[in-house]
């Protein structure tokens, strides 16, 4: 944003009340431009804000105890300051915002207030009396004269600086021209700044004018060998100022800022190959100007390389119960990744050098991925740090940019090294399979470096520029869905399904963790409110449905929201019932006789499994006369269509042994459809349940609304094992549908989840005749009671 640099100013276009921009160590005065760095939110938005209305704010010094890098507090700031104007501002990295400022006119504070998160001030400008006295006269004739000197023979005072003093005529403007160029102590500046009258001001400017020739002559002096005439601690003095002239010539401290840099690098344990690459750096930042560009560009290098963790490892947790406690503490259940992170704990025990597992958990929301990580690094010891690449889809943010250009960062990964600050961190990469992939390049391929323990030793940053080791961190990332994942990538990690929860895990998660957790928030006691076993179950069945608990635990914290209120309002314990649940949570979303519980033709339960977990899916068929046509709807993937044509032709192929007239495939068209229509659907093992569907239909025999059922279907009439066996069993009983049809070939992978549906009635098949034999009922429909 820039404005124009030619605008007028005046009392009229003033604001009574404008932003305040506290500065360190600077002290701006009318006329003079500047620029400056701000990084304190409420600073900001006041800059914002001034931009948006008027452009002015109100500059105003730290007194000498304020230090940069600190919040400054506002009865620290001197009460007089100046307006300025806002010609541009520049977003620049770590989230803050450079400013180019023109100071317009003085200004006293008469209030100070913070509003809408923006430090404001009232104020009064300040205006010299223009009359030019003798007095006036004398001092500018005396500022002249000593500038004349110092042109001649200061670096500070030029002569071109002296032609255009020379021709000046106005007091303030002189004044104002000669403080723009003259180096003055913070204290002095803002004793100048408070000058009541112009005389005042200009007797100050000239006596720093005559400090300045002082300093001058001591350098002569010096350089003339004359050092025999000054006494020893004048000598010392003037030396010291010298000095500090120097340094601040060269470009704030600059001698200090490399001896400083260096020191850091002797410090870094790092191998001597990169120890020399950097000191390549700074020795090239030593020799180029200070107020350059690329100096910049080489200190911002430098900085970030001396910040990154050469060498620093925490030291890891090997104790097998500690990790137990920690992880059985914080997560119920998920018994696999518990498993893999004791396993890994041991070999660390036996092999301290051994590698680092890279893990993928994999499953639908609400169950625990992101929170595991963190868990994790708790039970190992370890520095944590996440990062979230949902939506991402340029390389750069993994590799970083090159640093020749503008505005040039480190990639993700490095900057969560830096922010972990150590080389063996516990890294959760989060939503992994929401990457993307655009004419920038594809992401998903610059993390084959990172997740390869083969190639993560000397893992290269495009703008650290230099081999980092990256084998020591433990990298944990979270998918939904590994379908959308490249086989590559998949290829680098160990997969770890988390299932959704049954019920009683999510009550047990609930008790726990949910409810303490929502009232601590809620601001109440854990007496302050009642809640029974039946009304959780309540909450579970019939206010959620969904693979994890995220949800629940929504709900929870609004159920304690709404007892909160309640108990401000009657100042007693609140008892939660199912009689007046519904008052605090409104009506129930899930009601329990959710489905149809009539033997109707040509509908039945098929069972799917989704990113979110398990789901009944029902399927519906009807007869229509035409030409034969199979109509599929219902947003359905190519595999189930394949599906359907091959039920159908199984059916077709096998007609006599269900009575089916040939005439109903070549006189009718057959429509199946799967409700939901805008939601996709995909995959093979759905065969078994549009078979029975279809067959219904066809032969006008009901289908037991009792069953659920899934698998896939050939064309030879055998049913074939499918996946997600767990979340789609679990979501026959969240429904009620208690007797499931299985295929036998999925009769090993019960064993693992029996014990978590112990109240259902499986049915496990090899054959579609098995199924129809369950589900086709006789002609007459009776109604299920």
């Amino acid at each position: 944003m820039e404005v124009n640099l030619k605008q007028e100013h005046s009392l009229d276009t003033i604001p009574k009340i404008i932003p305040v921009v506290p500065t360190i160590n600077v002290t701006v005065f009318p006329n003079m431009i500047m620029p400056l760095l701000v990084l304190d939110d409420r600073i900001m938005n006041g800059i914002k804000q001034a931009t948006q209305t008027k452009n002015y704010v109100l500059l105003l010094s730290a007194q000498e105890s304020s230090q940069e890098g600190q919040e400054i507090d506002t009865d620290n700031l001197y009460s007089i300051g100046t307006i300025a104007s806002v010609m541009r501002v520049i977003n620049v990295p770590d989230d803050g915002i450079k400013v180019l400022v023109q100071g317009v006119m003085r200004a006293s504070v008469q209030d100070l207030m913070v509003r809408d998160d923006m430090l404001l001030a009232e104020i009064k400008p300040l205006k010299f009396n223009q009359e030019i006295t003798d007095s006036t006269q004398a001092l500018i004739k005396n500022i002249k004269e000593v500038a004349e000197q110092l042109s001649m023979t200061s670096q500070t005072i030029t002569p071109d600086f002296y032609a255009i003093l020379a021709k000046m005529h106005e007091p303030e403007k002189i004044a104002e021209f000669v403080l723009s160029h003259l180096e003055v102590k913070s204290d002095a500046a803002q004793a100048l700044l408070e000058c009541k009258n112009v005389d005042d001001l200009l007797k100050g400017i000239y006596e720093e004018l005559s400090k300045e020739i002082s300093v001058v002559q001591v350098q002569e002096r010096i350089r003339n060998s004359t050092r025999e005439s000054i006494n020893k601690s004048q000598h010392e003095y003037y030396l010291r100022e010298q000095l500090k002239a120097i340094k601040k010539e060269l470009g704030e401290d600059l001698v200090d800022e490399i001896e400083g840099l260096k020191l850091q690098l002797a410090e870094k344990k790092m191998s001597e190959k990169i120890k020399k690459e950097i000191e390549k750096q700074i020795d090239k930042l030593e020799r180029i100007a200070p107020e350059s560009m690329e100096a910049t560009v080489t200190r911002n290098h430098i900085e970030l390389l001396l910040a990154l963790p050469w060498g620093q490892l925490t030291k890891d947790n090997l104790n097998l119960a500690h990790a137990k406690e920690v992880l059985d503490k914080d997560h119920y259940g998920l018994e696999d990744v518990k498993e893999r992170i004791l396993d890994f704990i041991s070999i660390k025990n036996l092999k301290a050098d051994g590698p680092s597992p890279i893990l993928c958990l994999y499953g639908p929301p609400g169950v625990g991925k992101t929170s595991l990580g963190q868990s994790i690094a708790k039970a190992l010891g370890r520095n944590f740090y996440r990062i979230s690449l949902g939506g991402v889809k340029d390389e750069s943010e993994i590799r970083g940019h090159r640093k020749t250009y503008v505005g040039a960062m480190p990639g993700r990964i490095i900057h969560a090294m830096r922010k972990a600050n150590s080389m063996n961190p516990v890294i959760l990469i989060d939503e992994i399979d929401k990457l993307g992939a655009d004419f920038r390049g594809d992401p998903s391929a610059a993390l084959l470096e990172v997740l390869d323990p083969n190639q993560n030793k000397e893992f290269y940053d495009n703008y650290v520029g230099l081999p980092f080791d990256l084998s020591n961190v433990m990298f944990i990332l979270t998918c939904n869905d590994i379908g959308t994942m490249s086989a590559p990538l998949l290829d680098r990690m160990e997969i770890i399904q988390l299932s959704g929860y049954t019920f009683e895990e999510k009550y047990q998660i609930a008790k726990k963790y949910l409810i303490k957790q929502a009232v601590l928030e809620a601001g109440l006691k854990e007496g302050d409110i009642a809640l029974g076993k039946s009304v959780l179950d309540t909450m579970i069945y019939e206010y959620t449905r969904e693979a994890g608990v995220r949800h629940l635990a929504q709900i929870i914290k609004r159920l304690c929201a709404k007892a909160a209120r309640s108990y401000v309002e009657h100042k007693k314990t609140i008892k939660i019932s199912n009689k007046n649940l519904e008052q605090f949570l409104g009506p129930k979303k899930y009601p329990a006789e959710r489905f149809e519980r009539r033997n109707m033709i040509g509908i039945t339960n098929g069972l799917a499994w989704t990113s979110v977990g398990g789901e009944v899916m029902k399927i519906e068929s009807i007869l229509m006369p035409g030409t034969g046509k199979l109509i599929l709807t219902g947003h359905l993937g190519d595999v189930m269509k394949e599906s359907a044509q091959a039920a159908v032709s199984y059916a077709r192929s096998h007609a006599g042994e269900f009575d089916i007239a040939q005439d109903k495939f070549t006189l009718y068209d057959l429509h199946v459809h799967l409700p939901a229509g805008a939601v996709p659907k995909d995959g093979p093992s759905a065969g078994i349940s549009i078979l029975s569907s279809i067959l219904s239909t066809l032969t006008g025999r009901p289908i037991d609304a009792s069953f659920a059922m899934t698998g896939e279907l050939n064309l030879r009439g055998e049913v074939m094992p499918i996946g997600g066996l767990k979340e789609k069993v679990l979501a026959a009983k969240r429904n009620n549908l208690l007797t499931v049809i299985l295929p036998e070939d999925n009769r090993n992978d019960w064993n693992s989840i029996k014990d978590i549906v112990e109240d259902l009635n499986i049915v496990w098949v090899k054959h579609a005749n098995e199924v129809m034999d369950y589900v086709l009922m006789p002609l007459v429909t009776v109604p299920i009671k």
